[in-house]
């Protein structure tokens, strides 16, 4: 689905809960190895949980991918043959300096200059291609299919009715978190003149001694929030996270009367009509991070001292923008899946997802094509746990954007 699902956000339903990209479904271990593998007993430190996922559940007692072992063991010095492996995301920060390094470039296009120098069929495809041009915000497929009678009439029905309860919800969510801000903000406000400082602790929120029975719920309030959270500004952060989330579905996702493609200036349901996007794949918006976090945990500049190092140390990223903030249009991914076998990528990774998918033969079509031609094509497991296998869920096309 869209790359800000990524975020981490509260959630509040009844009570507060936190909500983010989905957990982690930690390794189990074999029974036969239960008695001999060591236990993790300490807590993790800073370095292991910013780099849990390479480590080994027998050598560090950690259940990541062995990576750092196999570069210990395995791997070494040894380079291989480069592999260019397309991200098919929401863009990529093309000058990020864990990346910029990495970026695949198409030696045949000469930059700027507003031709197909290469005759690929798209213009200054430096890096990759951009499929969405400079539009960002877009409706979930559902709204879409309400909006222009897709489908038969089955899926417009249960898209019908996911439109307006999800809208419904929306909404609903977006005022609990209104009123919850509000209400952590005028305990910070109390509490701070309470103290007489800007800046307090847990610990000090936690000595308040008073009688006032206003004083006595500011501290309620804030202490709960610190089950959530480190410090009060971090609370507000989240919060403020989670209106907006929730705006943009309110506004945007399931908003039948909005428009994002009309900047684009495509027939989005006309798989002919290719002639459109433009050749910088870059992410237009801080939010718009998720393609930028999927190619670090691939290929971020290893043991350079800054950020995570990416898994492998040898590849070429190809940025090909097509996911939105909302849903995919299964002509970008199509044509984004051929665009990469095309010019060369060897792997393809898609972290994308949709309950809804008019137009999915294109895509299939696409993978076989990947497949003809000997590319990989990889795609998220999604995070909503949806078996989509189950008739029950015919319209689910493809499952959630973590990965």
């Amino acid at each position: 689905m869209t790359n800000l699902i990524s975020r981490s956000l509260f959630g509040f339903s009844a009570s507060l809960l936190l909500m983010g990209c989905g957990a982690t479904s930690l390794v189990t271990t074999p029974i036969e190895n239960i008695d001999t593998t060591p236990l993790k007993i300490s807590d993790l430190t800073e370095a292991e949980k910013k780099n849990w996922g390479h480590l080994d559940l027998v050598s560090d007692t950690i259940p990541g991918m062995s990576v750092d072992k196999a570069y210990q063991e395995i791997i070494g010095n040894k380079k291989g043959q480069k592999v260019i492996v397309a991200v098919l995301d929401s863009g990529i920060d093309l000058k990020h300096e864990d990346l910029d390094g990495v970026l695949w470039t198409n030696k045949g296009e000469r930059a700027g200059d507003g031709k197909d120098n290469d005759n690929n069929g798209y213009i200054d495809d430096i890096h990759g291609y951009n499929f969405l041009g400079e539009s960002y915000n877009e409706q979930l497929e559902a709204a879409r299919i309400v909006k222009l009678k897709l489908g038969d009439a089955a899926m417009q029905a249960k898209a019908k009715t996911k439109v307006e309860t999800d809208y419904a919800k929306a909404v609903q969510n977006k005022q609990q978190y209104e009123q919850i801000l509000q209400g952590v903000k005028n305990a910070d406000t109390a509490v701070k003149k309470h103290l007489g400082k800007s800046n307090y602790t847990k610990k000090d929120v936690s000595a308040i001694k008073s009688e006032d029975e206003a004083m006595q719920q500011h501290k309620g309030v804030l202490m709960r929030m610190y089950t959530f959270a480190d410090t009060i500004p971090e609370v507000f952060e989240e919060l403020e996270g989670g209106i907006k989330h929730f705006s943009d579905q309110a506004n945007y996702n399931y908003n039948v009367n909005f428009d994002g493609r009309k900047v684009v200036g495509d027939k989005p349901y006309d798989i002919t009509d290719t002639k459109y996007g433009n050749g910088n794949p870059q992410s237009r918006s801080k939010d718009e991070s998720h393609g930028t976090h999927v190619a670090g945990i691939i290929a971020a500049e290893r043991n350079n001292g800054k950020g995570a190092n990416g898994v492998a140390n040898n590849v070429a990223i190809m940025s090909i923008r097509a996911v939105p903030n909302g849903d995919e249009y299964d002509k970008d991914i199509a044509l984004g899946i051929r665009y990469a076998v095309d010019n060369g990528a060897k792997i393809i990774n898609g972290s994308f997802g949709k309950s809804f998918s008019p137009n999915a033969q294109w895509v299939y079509d696409a993978i076989k094509y990947a497949a003809e031609k000997d590319v990989l094509f990889i795609h998220a497991a999604g995070n909503d746990g949806a078996n989509l296998d189950d008739p029950a869920n015919p319209g689910k096309q493809w499952s959630g954007n973590c990965g």
